[in-house]
């Protein structure tokens, strides 16, 4: 049976609501969310941000059957924060493993380097010494915003498109594809962890430095520009300092130009994917990756997705579905 059918209206207030809840949703919301906090709570410790977010994640599970069905589009984004989080967990087996530190370097340097005074940089050297105030605040803004991007593209499909059936099936597969190549990624930060540019400058080249902490690296101009001091706190808790490999900033914008295009709008086709460039540019200007990471992040999310459309054809085949057409783009240069 599908929990998020239609049940009897609740009674009015929570408890009510509460008691109205198909069982599944309630008790696996209450279970799967208690037992990260409790997790959390033993081993890093928990932050305000979780509490409220399990809170508002619980009450969509349990307020109304239009509430349940954002809570299942929305749930694998909640399952990547999660992950994301435990981490931290794993983030010791580092120790354990051989962190490349030269080899991204040389790669880049090697296919991407850029002649100066004699010499050879990678385009992450290049703007080091090169830098501007303007593209400072612009790449950093961009790099805040990757991520609220993926997030409120899946939150507006499953909203504003609730009425249109193939739009909230683009939004589930769009959902759980991002969740499976975020979990590849991060599988990928322990099968082959690799130094960010940003500690070569620091640290060199040399055997890795275990004891590194997480850096805003460049970004660190866009605090500083902004009095705000966003990225020291956010790179002030990150787990993955070895983690450049691939580079996930690039996969969110990406994601949003790939299942965009179900849209049949041209403007946002063109916004989307320059948002995506411009996170790629950021991700070398501001040291965070080199050229080599941006290419295999998006190299996995073209194959995740790539899969992801095997397998719903396949699908659609075993079910005798014929798959709708795509809508084509709106020309505002064809007479109507």
């Amino acid at each position: 049976m599908d929990p998020t059918a239609a049940t009897s209206a609740p009674r009015p207030g929570l408890l009510g609501r509460v008691s109205a809840a198909p069982r599944p949703y309630l008790y696996g919301s209450l279970a799967g969310m208690g037992t990260y906090l409790a997790v959390m709570g033993l081993t890093s410790g928990n932050r305000p941000e979780q509490f409220v977010l399990c809170a508002l994640m619980l009450l969509l599970a349990v307020w109304s059957d239009a509430t349940r069905r954002f809570f299942s589009g929305m749930l694998p984004f909640l399952l990547f924060g999660i992950v994301y989080d435990l981490t931290h967990l794993t983030e010791p087996l580092v120790r354990y493993l051989h962190v490349h530190v030269a080899e991204p370097y040389h790669f880049d340097r090697l296919f991407f380097g850029i002649p100066s005074g004699g010499s050879r940089l990678t385009p992450n050297e290049f703007f080091d010494r090169h830098h501007w105030p303007a593209v400072d605040l612009v790449t950093g803004s961009a790099y805040i915003l990757y991520l609220y991007w993926s997030l409120g593209f899946a939150a507006w499909l499953l909203l504003a498109k609730r009425k249109d059936e193939r739009l909230q099936r683009v939004a589930r597969r769009f959902g759980w594809t991002f969740l499976f190549v975020n979990v590849a990624g991060f599988a990928t930060y322990y099968v082959y962890p690799s130094a960010p540019p940003w500690y070569v400058t620091r640290y060199g080249l040399g055997p890795a430095n275990l004891a590194a902490q997480a850096s805003a690296a460049a970004a660190a101009r866009w605090d500083a520009m902004t009095g705000i001091g966003y990225f020291a706190a956010f790179y002030g808790r990150s787990a993955d300092v070895f983690g450049a490999i691939p580079s996930l900033h690039v996969s969110y914008p990406l994601f949003v130009f790939l299942y965009g295009r179900s849209l049949g709008k041209r403007w946002f086709d063109a916004v989307s994917f320059g948002f995506f460039l411009l996170v790629c540019f950021s991700a070398v200007y501001l040291q965070h990756h080199y050229v080599l990471d941006v290419l295999l992040g998006v190299t996995y999310t073209l194959v995740g997705v790539g899969v992801e459309r095997a397998l719903a054809a396949q699908g659609e085949r075993r079910a005798g579905v014929v798959p709708a057409p795509e809508p084509e783009p709106i020309d505002p240069a064809r007479p109507g």
